[in-house]
């Protein structure tokens, strides 16, 4: 049976390793068979006990004493010396898994490895013959217009980069209140409302300049489906999960981009 490998990638502090923690539990509870891997060499905790763990190769810890590195300089060199224990982390993914989902969790400094070549060798490598992308996004600081839009806009940069099908899950929905979260949901129904609301946000020459980023914002808020969960409640979950069935088994291509199964 084919597994769907779902790559969850975020900013740090959106919620990544609590989201997986609780969409493991989620599916476990609904009798769906999965596997956890962390891809976090930085991760001092996770919530859940990763079936497959990259720390048990390399950590940041190890090889910034070994190497005499700061704590960014050692993420960084910890992620690129992933790259010589992707084989055996294949192999281990491999092993557990049995169809279902591979839920796997990446580092929390999403820069390092959505937007470097070591990044995209690891999805390379890790790929399932269907797979996808959860970019996490926290609510709680997604409230303001702008902030909003900024959110997508770094969805969308994970999207060009992987070129994998991709939903956008707001996370952390238990901090908002009841308006605010009608609103997000209004601004993700009409991208012309969260437009109109960044107008009455900006003035002048920044009101301007906004004007001409209106079709992306539309475009890519209709192309993409953006879901909002509580992993803390465990809300949202079912929607989240129909829609990785309905792609996962309907007929939208899955098969890893091209780019990604040759040169980077």
């Amino acid at each position: 049976m084919t597994a769907f490998t779902l790559f969850v990638v975020g900013p740090a502090g959106s919620g990544k390793s609590t989201f997986v923690a609780a969409f493991a539990d989620w599916l476990s509870n609904n009798e769906i068979p999965f596997i956890t891997v962390n891809l976090d060499p930085a991760a001092e905790y996770t919530p859940y006990v990763p079936d497959v763990d990259v720390r048990a190769y390399v950590t940041a810890r190890q090889v910034m004493e070994e190497y005499e590195l700061g704590p960014n300089g050692a993420i960084i060199a910890s992620v690129d010396l992933m790259l010589n224990h992707v084989s055996s982390l294949k192999e281990e993914i491999e092993e557990s898994a049995s169809g279902g989902y591979v839920l796997i969790d990446t580092p929390g400094q999403m820069e390092v490895f959505a937007f470097r070549r070591s990044g995209a060798e690891v999805v390379r490598e890790l790929a399932g013959e269907k797979c996808g992308v959860a970019f996490i996004v926290d609510a709680a600081v997604s409230k303001s217009p702008s902030s909003f839009a900024s959110q997508l806009f770094l969805a969308s940069s994970v999207y060009y980069r992987f070129k994998m099908p991709q939903l956008n899950i707001f996370n952390k929905i238990d901090l908002l209140s009841e308006k605010e979260l009608e609103e997000m949901l209004e601004w993700v129904r009409s991208p012309q409302a969260l437009f109109n609301e960044l107008e009455r946000e900006l003035a002048g020459e920044e009101r301007l300049m906004m004007i001409g980023l209106l079709d992306a914002i539309r475009g890519f808020a209709e192309s993409f489906s953006t879901y909002f969960v509580s992993s803390k409640l465990s809300k949202g979950f079912e929607d989240v999960y129909a829609e990785l069935q309905r792609i996962f088994r309907g007929g939208e291509d899955f098969e890893v981009p091209e780019y990604l199964r040759g040169e980077t």
